[in-house]
């Protein structure tokens, strides 16, 4: 069986994928798709012209496989039904509903600007807004909610549903989890919808019941994120005790937001309006200040917490919120996976015929490496090979000062990998060296790479990891226990391959990583790790689904690793071109290599261009950990025992 040739691109191409619509298409003889500017698990939003009334307008549209599921058909609707009967400036207007293809769409305003989430994330980091610009936001922010809770009650305050347009005004957005104040329908359920982090307590009890009341919390919480830059987790300091510009007075104010019992907090968004009101024309020295409206605690006649004692509450309360959310942040591939870069030189600074301080650095690595390989033969191998190199370090005989740094970085990198691998056992070492590209030779530093394709029950850890959590693919959530929990995981797009890697601390191959551990190390070029031959028992290339991973031992490269020529194909990241803003991007390509059940096997060499976006069901990945080598002042460290001589590895 021969690899497969163009055809097998084009069906690559053509694969399922979470974009319905793709640019300059046009939708319903409408509207004309120009670029994707939105996604999430469930759907995407699309800028469109809308060639009828001439304008450029936003389409959020819902994917097929969720029509199936009345929940969140109900709320997709409701947000519409919503949201079209507010018409308010600081509000996104929506103007329709409709279908096209297998999918349904909300038709709405388009804003020029962006989200609050993204203007916090652009900050350098330490980097605050200005304080006067938070307060302008959360004041308009509170005229939105004014207007709204005549309607209903949004339940999702969050910097990514607030946007920022281009002339600096909110626009508050995503009515979905919304509750018509004459809506029977969806009550019934007694359910907890929102964002963990900013959610109130009731609210985190039954989503149900909740009042204007729970969304004055919510923008508390993201007040104090704002000013500080830190949510309120633990026990959390107020404000002014962070940020040398916070007066007082707005301590107050967000303890009043986030007080534990509603009925101590402001009691409508009006009343949080003009405290924050207030504060600004005090801190810009006007006068004829609105009157302040009386406090909920003495209308009521209730006792209010001093500060300290509230923050407490709070920080108890959001030390629950964080407990429940397993640990573990809101991931996004944008920032958090960071670019694939060389690892650093060690010894930097040192000349290059000063050898014994990287020597002693191995020396004071190799007890802590002996020990983590201690009872592992395949540990104990590679730290044989560190102690040979280490004492080719010292050897005048084993060459001049550049081969001896060469060993030494060589003995260094496989100490670090020691013990990296010993947290991590289903990863391979693979040596820093070159690899040739199409013709194009490619120098590596030394990294770990998965031994095997992640599963299927790795990748639903994830998923439910993940405040939220993230997308199961449509395959496995139709078949829960249908598919092996140790098959490989497939029908994932390049952004959630991306993203559980950096929920894992750890990054997507480089097209040269992965060729580096498939083929790099053979003395004598092949094409399969057997041979040049294709042999039927060789890997798992046809069938009707793949194997569970490792079950092929011929399928194994000389590094180690299984299942790189057959079983599932595997997505890859440019060696030119970082993760950034810019990249991956919508109608962008990744190259995706290896085989699969259903493309038969392909030589070790070869790879396809895949949209980033794609669904296919014979695709899908494995991760690797960069070992960054220490810098000369970290050298240093590691022999003195200051540090205790911890792996660099992803960031």
């Amino acid at each position: 069986m021969n690899a497969p040739g163009s055809d097998d691109a084009t069906r690559i191409s053509n694969a399922s994928s979470d974009v319905q619509f793709r640019r300059g298409e046009v939708i319903n003889g409408r509207y004309t798709v120009q670029d994707l500017i939105g996604r999430g698990g469930m759907g995407c939003i699309y800028k469109v012209h809308d060639n009828v009334l001439g304008e450029d307008v936003a389409l959020k549209t819902l994917l097929p496989q969720f029509l199936r599921e009345k929940m969140v058909v109900e709320r997709f609707f409701n947000e519409a039904r919503i949201a079209r009967k507010l018409a308010h400036p600081n509000i996104v207007r929506v103007h329709d509903i409709g279908s096209a293809g297998k999918g349904v769409y909300i038709s709405m305003e388009y804003v020029q600007g962006e989200s609050l989430r993204n203007k916090l994330e652009k900050l350098p980091p330490g980097k605050r807004l200005p304080l006067d610009e938070v307060l302008r936001v959360v004041e308009e922010l509170c005229t939105a909610l004014e207007y709204a809770h005549q309607f209903t009650i949004h339940r999702d305050i969050k910097p990514e549903n607030v946007m920022i347009d281009r002339d600096g005004r909110v626009k508050l957005m995503d009515f979905g989890i919304s509750k018509l104040m004459d809506n029977t329908r969806m009550t019934s359920a007694s359910i907890v919808m929102g964002t963990p982090y900013y959610m109130s307590p009731e609210q985190l009890r039954n989503s149900r019941d909740v009042d204007a009341r729970s969304d004055i919390y919510s923008v508390g919480v993201m007040l104090y994120e704002l000013v500080t830059g830190n949510m309120p987790t633990g026990v959390p300091k107020p404000a002014s005790e962070m940020i040398r510009e916070v007066p007082p007075e707005l301590d107050r104010i967000i303890a009043k937001c986030v007080d534990p019992d509603p009925n101590n907090r402001y009691q409508t968004a009006g009343e949080l309006r003009q405290a924050i009101a207030e504060l600004r024309a005090k801190r810009a020295g006007k006068s004829g200040a609105p009157t302040r409206v009386a406090s909920s605690a003495a209308a009521t006649g209730k006792r209010s917490l001093r500060p300290d004692q509230l923050w407490l509450a709070v920080g108890v309360l959001m030390a629950l919120v964080a407990l429940s959310c397993a640990g573990v942040a809101v991931y996004w591939f944008r920032g958090i996976a960071g670019p694939v870069t060389p690892a650093r030189q060690a010894g930097s600074s040192l000349g290059m015929d000063d050898l014994s301080i990287m020597g002693r650095a191995v020396d004071a690595l190799m007890p802590r490496a002996r020990n983590a390989a201690s009872n592992n033969p395949e540990l104990a191998q590679l730290l044989d090979k560190a102690v040979s190199l280490r004492k080719q370090v010292d050897d005048p005989a084993a060459g001049g000062p550049e081969t001896r740094r060469s060993l030494a970085e060589q003995a260094l990198a496989l100490c670090m990998g020691v013990l990296e691998l010993s947290r991590r056992p289903n990863m391979v070492f693979v040596p820093a060296g070159p690899v040739n590209i199409e013709g194009t030779t490619v120098n590596l530093p030394a990294f770990l790479i998965d031994r095997t394709e992640v599963t299927v029950e790795e990748y639903l850890a994830f998923t439910q990891n993940v405040p939220g959590q993230w997308r199961v693919p449509p395959h496995l959530a139709q078949n829960t226990g249908a598919i092996s929990g140790r098959s490989p995981v497939t029908g994932i797009t390049l952004f959630d391959a991306i993203a559980y890697a950096a929920a894992n601390a750890k990054q997507l191959p480089t097209r040269a990583q992965w060729a580096r551990a498939a083929y790099g190390l053979d003395d004598t070029p092949r094409n399969y790790p057997w041979g040049n031959d294709w042999i039927p028992e060789g890997c798992v290339c046809s069938g009707d689904s793949p194997a569970e991973v490792g079950t092929r031992e011929k399928d194994r490269t000389v590094v180690g690793c299984l299942d790189m020529v057959g079983n599932a194909m595997e997505w890859t990241l440019p060696d030119d071109r970082a993760i950034s803003e810019r990249y991956p991007d919508f109608g962008d390509q990744a190259m995706v290599c290896g085989g699969s059940y259903q493309s038969g096997p392909r030589p070790l060499n070869s790879a396809v261009a895949v949209p980033v976006d794609a669904r296919q069901p014979d695709l899908g990945f494995r991760c690797v950990v960069p070992i960054t080598l220490p810098t000369a002042d970290e050298l240093r460290k590691i022999i003195s025992g200051e540090n205790a001589g911890e792996p660099q590895g992803a960031p």
